[in-house]
């Protein structure tokens, strides 16, 4: 008799799981809170054609596995319901790394983990290694392993959703880049966070090496319960911050992050400079769009979290007028007001955490609300005499208003190049 699996939440990930599973012989019940809509669907209609049974995600199942997209809390009623019945939860990156004969390269952190798992990929790459980035970007782990080569080495990017669910110790390399406030609105609090990320340690193999930031080593190395090693962006040879932005070069901490990995797989930090040379950061990281009329403006609508915010922040000299807002994720802003001292003249906030912005931050700064993104880069343009710089760096989802921090992203650089 066929074994039954559950996927818990189909989204991209949660089909991919679907697949891979079919694949493997399992009976699947893919569940979803859309389930009648999704029906319409062509991915989901094939699924249901090749055998897997849709219900509502209110709908238990009998199965022996559950599989948990990423973003479903382990809090929701089929969870608990699954650990009631003793059946094993795991997650979608979970699920694929049982099934992968590739050596992997686990990289996680609040900010800048996109960044270095594609700059590990494409040092490898450039000597000589066969190697791609999947997991977070990319390719789903379990897409991957429909069309797995097992002579590539991973650089997997990993979410805090997909490491609560994480068991197997099968990384060679593991980079924890930081670990601030982001996901308070999913994570109960910010212990549970801080554990997620540090799941990452228990994942590596017995011989595995994890490299730290000094900000992790310093708040969190006592919790890792093996030997870890220290990347510092002192390691890397820095003339100007914003060369490098304006360049799309990452950030040093990325680099430092990303060269001791791939030190660590044989290649030399000369090979890996020339590989950096011709690097370019994804988009919509603090990322240069345009100087118009002595005003320079930056897109950095990735920054989703208040951290992501304030190391924005610290790479620029005033004058600096910030553009905030989108959805409320749960952390306070009032950390904003001592680091933004003697860096931000302006806020303007907008959307729907702009009335929470307000109460916390107008007391300690010029502020101004908008409407919409569009309101507030018209506000931005003329709020007074440049030269100076607007920083596009929300510290919140972009869901009130985009269809994501891509499109919030694109839209900005649409507005602003209005201005030209």
């Amino acid at each position: 008799m066929r074994q039954k699996a559950l996927v818990l939440g189909l989204g991209v990930s949660g089909r991919s799981s679907a697949a891979f599973l079919q694949k493997q012989g399992f009976q699947v019940i893919g569940a979803d809170k859309a389930a009648d809509p999704l029906r319409s669907d062509p991915q989901i209609a094939k699924l249901v054609s090749e055998g897997m049974e849709l219900v509502p995600d209110t709908e238990w199942v009998s199965c022996q596995l559950v599989i948990l997209s990423p973003g479903i809390p382990p809090t929701h009623p089929l969870v608990l319901k699954a650990a009631e019945n003793q059946i094993e939860v795991v997650g979608e990156a979970e699920l694929a790394i049982r099934y992968l004969r590739n050596r992997c390269i686990g990289i996680t952190g609040t900010n800048g983990k996109t960044t270095t798992s594609m700059l590990v990929s494409h040092i490898l790459q450039s000597a000589g290694k066969k190697a791609r980035a999947v997991g977070n970007i990319g390719l789903s782990l379990t897409e991957y392993l429909l069309q797995a080569d097992p002579e590539e080495i991973l650089v997997v990017e990993l979410s805090s959703f997909q490491l609560e669910t994480m068991k197997s110790a099968v990384f060679e390399i593991g980079a924890i880049l930081n670990i601030t406030p982001n996901h308070l609105n999913w994570h109960p609090d910010m212990l549970s966070y801080a554990k997620a990320k540090i799941q990452l340690a228990r994942c590596l193999r017995a011989d595995g090496e994890l490299f730290l930031s000094p900000q992790v080593a310093e708040d969190y190395g006592a919790s890792m319960g093996r030997h870890y090693s220290i990347f510092d962006r002192k390691m890397v040879a820095l003339n100007s911050q914003l060369s490098y932005i304006k360049k799309g070069l990452p950030e040093p901490e990325n680099i430092a992050a990303a060269f001791a990995v791939c030190r660590r797989l044989g290649v030399p930090d000369e090979t890996a400079a020339r590989a950096l040379e011709s690097f370019r950061k994804p988009p919509h990281r603090i990322e240069w769009v345009a100087d118009i009329a002595g005003v320079s403006y930056y897109n950095d609508s990735k920054a989703s979290n208040i951290h992501a915010v304030m190391h924005a922040v610290s790479l620029f000299e005033p004058p600096l007028v910030l553009l905030v807002g989108g959805v409320h994720k749960g952390a306070s802003y009032l950390p904003w007001i001592e680091a933004f001292r003697g860096k931000v003249d302006r806020i303007i906030a907008f959307g729907e955490a702009s009335a929470q912005m307000e109460v916390e931050l107008a007391a300690a700064y010029p502020f101004a609300r908008a409407q919409d993104l569009e309101e507030a880069v018209r506000k931005a343009a003329k709020i007074q005499e440049p030269p100076y710089t607007v920083l596009l760096s929300p510290g919140c989802s972009s869901y009130d208003q985009f269809r994501s921090y891509e499109h919030r992203g694109e839209e900005f650089k649409r507005m602003v190049r209005g201005f030209q």
